[in-house]
Parts: C-alpha cells; structure tokens; sequence
C-alpha cells in the first residue's frame, strides 16, 4: 500500500519524533506532552473548547507512513515504517533516545529508493522518492505507483496528455561553448585548507552537476563580467569571502576561472561526516543565470570515516542533485533583490537551509550565504501556519493569527535580507517599489506574510507581500550526473522566469457543479468565467477530462483552427487530501478531482509559457490548494507553465470573484497598453487586507501566491 509520507531522520530524538508528529496532527492520545502544548496553543487563541480542537487537527496515523534517512558513514540509507508504529513506539521509549535506536534500524533493513516517475512492482518498505525528495511509502508487496501501472487506465490517461517531461524543442539549441567547472576534492579532511576552482571548460567535468552555458556574446562584446558565488551546507567556512568576480574572454573562455579558500570544521554528528555540496551560482549584471553543484564530505581531521559497505544505501557522491542551465543572459528587468534559499545537505527531514542574496544594485549589505534553520522541516513548518489560518478565519483572532505567522516567518529569515530591503528603499527614487524573487528549494513556507517590522510605506499591511512586488521561483531543474546521455531539452521550468508575455489567447475553464456531484453551486464563479470569456474573447471551456486534455497538450481550437494560448483561468472547486502523495486537486463538473499531478505532462516549454491562475473558490474546504507544493505550482512549472497564482487557503467566493475580474482588468488592458506588473497588482490586491478594522478582517486577500517574475507584464496582440 502507497502511503504519504512524513520525512524523520534516524538522529532525531524521540521527543523530536513525537514533536514533529504532534505538528502533523499526529498522537497517541492528546494529553501526550507534545500533542497538548500545541492544543492548550490553538484553544487559546481561537477560544474553542481543547477537545474541539484536538478533533479538528487530528489525523489518522494507520493511513500514514514514515520515510526514516540515515546516514551512515559517508552514505545515505532510506527506510519505510508505518507512521503508527513510529508513534507508539517514540511514546514508549527514553525522550532522549534516537530514533535509530527506538527502532532498531540495521543497514541490511534499508532498501534502495525508488523514484516517482518509475513504473513496475514497488518492494515491501520502500520509499518513493520524487528528484530526490521523499513523497511516499511502500509498506506492502505488490504496491504500485499511481498512474504507472503497465496497461492501467490512469497509465493510459497520462500517456495521451503530452510527450515526456523534457521533450525537445522546436527550434534548435544554441551551440554549447563551454560547461561549468568546479575543481575540488570529494573528500576533505577537517581543518585542512583547500582550493576550490570555478570556471568553464570544454567538457562535462566528472563528478559535477551542471548543464552546458550558452554563451551569447553581442558583436562587438568582447568579454562578460560575472559573479561567481559559491555556498555550502554544515561544516565548511570560507577563509576570503564567498563570491568573486571573473571575466570571461569570447576568445578563450576556459581560461577564466576564480579560486575560494575554504576549511572543513570538526564532523560532531553521529557518524563523524559532514555531507554536503558545493553549489555556484552564475550571475551576470545581478542576474543568477544558473547554477552547478558537486558533493563534498567533511570528515575528521584525526582520520576519516570507513564508508558504508557495498549494497546498504547510496554514497554520497551518488546522490539525486539538481543544477540548471546556465545561461549567461542579463534580465533586463532583474529583481532589485533576489532572495535565494537552497539545501545543500539534500536532507528534507531537516530544517536547515542556506541563503543568499544577491543584486543589479551596490548594496552595502553582506550577501551571505546565511544559514538558515526553521526548526521543523519545512512541510511540517508550513503546514503548521495553514492550519492555524483556518482555525481562526472567520473570526477577530485571524488579524492577531496572521501577525503571528508573520514574525515567525520573518525570524526565518536572516536580517540581512530586510536590511537590503531597507537599504533598497532608501536607494530607489522616491515613488519606486523594490521587486523581490525569492527562489526556493523549499516551496513550502509563507515567506509572502513575512512581517516587516520597519515596513517600506507604514500606509501598508506589513507583510513582505504587501510592501514589494514579490515574485517566486523553482530552480532545480534535473541534470544528468557526469558522463550520462544526455538529451537537449527544454528547461522546465525555465532558468529565468518570463518578464514579458503577449497574450493573443486566453483559455477560461469553469465548472458548473450539479446536486449529484455533492459540490456546492458557486454562481460567483461561473459569473466570473463568463465575464472572462466575454471581455478577453477567452475560448470558454468546460471542466471536463476532455477539455482539459486539449488544454494540457495545447491543442485548443478556434472556429476549427488550432490556437496557443498564452494566458488560462480556472474557477472552481479545490481541494488538499492529506491522505494523498498527491493531495492537491481541482474538481471537474461531473465531481471528478483532478490531480495536480496530471499538469506535470503539460506540453509546454520554451516559447510557450501560459499564465495560469487557479481561483479554486472555497469556503470550509480543500484549504491547502498550494500548500502541497508538490501540487500545482511545482508540477505546472514543471510542465512548463510560466507563471501560476493560487490560494493557500480557504477564499471567500464573492471577494475572489472580484480579485479575479480586478487582477486581469488591470494585468490586459485593451490594446496597446501594457498591463501593470503582475507584483504590483498583487501587492494592491493584499494591501486591501484590513488588519485594523473593527470588524473580522477577511484573510482571502493575504491568500494568494504567485510564481513567475515581479516584474511580468502582459499585452494583448492580434
């Protein structure tokens, strides 16, 4: 049976184990320490009875499981447990007893992961991972994958919606010139310096993950001058700063490198190995124009480690890393600041992450990286915040709820990203508002309700989202490990997200529910559609499994001719089952939940990148539309979308009706004018949140997240 998963690590203590459960909704009953704490929390602030609120958070752990990493030497071993069987046993053990321990875990227990994509009979405790991260659970023989069942229906379903993920392009690519290139030891004792060289060269470097570098030098042009910047994870400083400047000559391009000094600290961890990566970034004119990364172990200085013995587990060096392309384009609408949050320890059952930021302005403000720590992973640390919006909307106590959540998201983040900002805001001219990216390996956490305690314009809510014109990213692009075929793709999603799009198409898809589907009539919704359809000549779809497979493999029509669209609108009903890997779902008319997985194998890409914005309209369902984040944003950018909005918790139906028909009147107005930023209208949009009035502040205009570029603007063509 495939299970969902909850990401633990072996040396986690037992009272960490029944913490993070407790988080998750999960106990043995809920006068257990961890379980009541949050409780006695959650009764307080909305002022229900505890019992009423223990019904509400609580979750059934027989339908769960538990993906255990553990490191042992200088690899990695994965294990499969049902989550009832790690609760009572966590319950029953010594609080300071690691997990490893109250479960007994030997190395010949530990199977091999499997990956999502793969099809075939999964193996008795297994993890499913999906790039790398854990997603699910095996615990019985005989278990398949969803949708990757030789012959199935769901498999044939998938099969018909687009190419493979990764499909060529239509035009040919670029010449490749170069690849990027990174010399450092695999190995490292600690406290013994070391260089670490970063370049190009006119191979694919062994041990490194990186795409080609397209390099598109103007005529005339006769260098370009980067920024390298280099971080890592635990257990590595840098003797002289982490990020240099190197020019690079069109006439000799591997010649062009720039060396770190680094230094290993002491490995304290059980296993007395630090896992890590070294990770570049490539920017040109305060653009990150891509990324490459290599494994690096940290091991004692006395004498390394022995590594694991064959056949138990995955050697470090031989992990899933992600890197992408690089190419080396300056975005002539760059972001004043891009936050970017990356995970060098690959560990999902750690909250611990790395940050930088980086600039087309001088800034006096120190770039990083920055550790940072969100105490729990990140999906128990947002699902948390979620939660707590939906117990307290509705009431007075969601202005005090929302406050809350943001200083706790601010504190996450390190002080120099506000200070930039500060910085920023005094730099500008007067009337301009910072843009801000934040790309992310965690797609989890909130960081639009980070609270700005010395807010840009005191006029404002101040939520991060409400000050700057906010945009996010995913930048982890698979590539293939050294010395592997390799396929010309199309990046998905792309390295640089759209700053431009001409919209010639819209597509409007909405479903009118009736009484036997169990759903809710929502008559603002299908106003809305209709109004779409009508203002922007949309082509009106209905949510039907037809439609909406013409709509993922784009291949809509016209008064019989075929079209592209550029820009898509669903409303609808929208839901999140915890019990599912793939919880997130929008509902099609006949009651069909439709999986966020399916838009994963939408075929666009390249010069096709539609706007999509889901308005799952909801009241008291389905709030965790984007807090699965393996669900809509991830697998629409994945699939090739150029940007996605939606809600990360319940939405008033009427105000979203008119958040939507506002947010397309102002993002494509009549022709030739180009709409406001996609940032800035949300930024007004949020702004509307009345945190101050008398009466119960609606959370619905707090609620929307957007991925794509602060600066995207839209303009209608023939």
């Amino acid at each position: 049976m495939l299970r969902p998963a909850i990401d633990l690590d072996a040396e986690m203590t037992a009272s960490e184990v029944l913490k993070r459960l407790a988080l998750n909704g999960f106990w043995v009953d809920a006068t257990q320490p961890d379980a009541r704490a949050r409780l006695e929390r959650v009764s307080a602030a909305s002022n229900r009875p505890l019992d009423a609120v223990a019904r509400s958070l609580a979750r059934d752990a027989h339908r769960f499981g538990a993906a255990i990493r553990r490191q042992w030497g200088t690899h990695v071993l994965w294990y499969a447990r049902a989550l009832q069987e790690v609760l009572e046993r966590c319950a029953a053990a010594q609080a300071s007893e690691l997990l490893v321990d109250v479960l007994a875990l030997h190395e010949p227990d530990s199977r091999p992961p499997v990956e999502w994509a793969d099809s075939g009979i999964l193996l008795s405790n297994s993890v499913v991972m999906d790039k790398g991260q854990p997603m699910a659970v095996s615990l019985d023989d005989d278990s398949w994958l969803p949708a990757a069942r030789p012959g199935s229906p769901q498999a044939a379903e998938l099969a018909t919606r687009s190419g493979p993920v990764g499909a060529a392009p239509a035009e040919p690519p670029a010449p490749v010139q170069a690849w990027p290139r990174i010399e450092a030891p695999s190995c490292q004792p600690a406290a013994q310096p070391f260089d670490v060289i970063v370049g190009f060269g006119a191979a694919q470097q062994a041990g490194l993950i990186g795409g080609p570098v397209a390099l598109p030098f103007e005529p005339g042009v006769e260098a370009l001058d980067l920024r390298i910047e280099l971080s890592t994870g635990t257990g590595v400083e840098a003797l002289e700063g982490w990020s240099r400047d190197l020019r690079v000559s069109v006439n000799d391009v591997s010649a062009a490198e720039v060396s770190f000094r680094l230094r290993g600290t002491e490995p304290t961890n059980r296993e007395r190995a630090w896992l890590t990566m070294l990770e570049v970034r490539y920017l040109l004119a305060g653009t990150v124009c891509g990324t490459a990364a290599r494994p690096l172990v940290i091991l004692p200085a006395a004498g390394p480690n022995q590594p694991a013995g064959p056949g138990f587990g995955t050697a470090w060096q031989d992990m899933p890393v992600t890197a992408t392309p690089v190419t080396l384009t300056a975005d002539a609408l760059a972001p004043d600041l891009t936050i970017e949050i990356t995970k060098p320890d690959r560990n999902a059952s750690s909250g611990h992450y790395v940050c930088q930021l980086s600039s087309p302005h001088e800034l006096a403000t120190e770039r990083g990286p920055f550790p940072m720590d969100l105490g729990q992973n990140a999906k128990t640390f947002a699902k948390s915040l979620v939660e707590d919006v939906r117990q307290y909307s509705g009431g007075a106590l969601v202005q005090s709820a929302l406050k809350s959540i943001g200083l706790l998201v601010a504190e996450r983040l390190p002080p120099q990203a506000f200070d930039a900002l500060s910085e920023l805001g005094a730099k500008l001219a007067p009337d301009a508002v910072p843009a801000v990216l934040i790309t992310s390996a965690e797609p989890y956490v909130p960081w639009e309700l980070a609270w700005m305690e010395t807010p840009l314009d005191a006029k404002r809510p101040s939520y991060l989202g409400a000050q700057v014109l906010l945009g996010r990213w995913l930048r982890d692009n698979d590539m293939p490990p050294s010395g592997a075929a390799r396929k010309v793709v199309v990046p998905r999603p792309a390295t640089h997200p759209l700053s431009t799009l001409n919209v010639s198409n819209m597509a409007v898809m909405a479903a009118w529910y009736k009484a036997e589907t169990g759903l809710r009539k929502l008559p603002k919704a299908e106003d809305e559609a209709k109004l779409l359809a009508t203002t922007y000549r949309g082509v009106p779809l209905a949510a039907r499994a037809e439609a909406l497979t013409q709509l993922l493999n784009a291949t809509l029509m016209r008064d019989f001719d075929a079209i592209q669209v550029q820009a898509v609108h669903f409303a609808g009903h929208g839901d999140f089952d915890p019990n599912r890997p793939d919880g997130s779902a929008l509902f099609l008319e006949d009651g069909t939940p439709l999986r966020s997985l399916l838009f994963r194998s939408a075929n666009y890409g390249g010069e096709r990148q539609p706007l999509l914005f889901l308005n799952a309209c909801m009241l008291g369902i389905g709030g965790e539309l984007l807090g699965d984040m393996a669900g809509f944003p991830g697998h629409s950018l994945r699939g090739g979308f150029g940007g996605v909005l939606g809600a990360l918790w319940e939405v008033d139906d009427a105000i979203a009706h008119d958040v939507a028909l506002e947010f397309w009147q102002r993002a494509l107005p009549p022709s030739p004018a180009r709409g406001e930023p996609i940032g800035a209208i949300l930024r007004e949009l949020r702004a509307r949140y009345a945190g101050d009035a008398m009466s119960s502040p609606v959370p619905t205009y707090l609620a929307y997240v957007y991925y794509g570029h602060p600066r995207l603007t839209l303009q209608r063509v023939p």
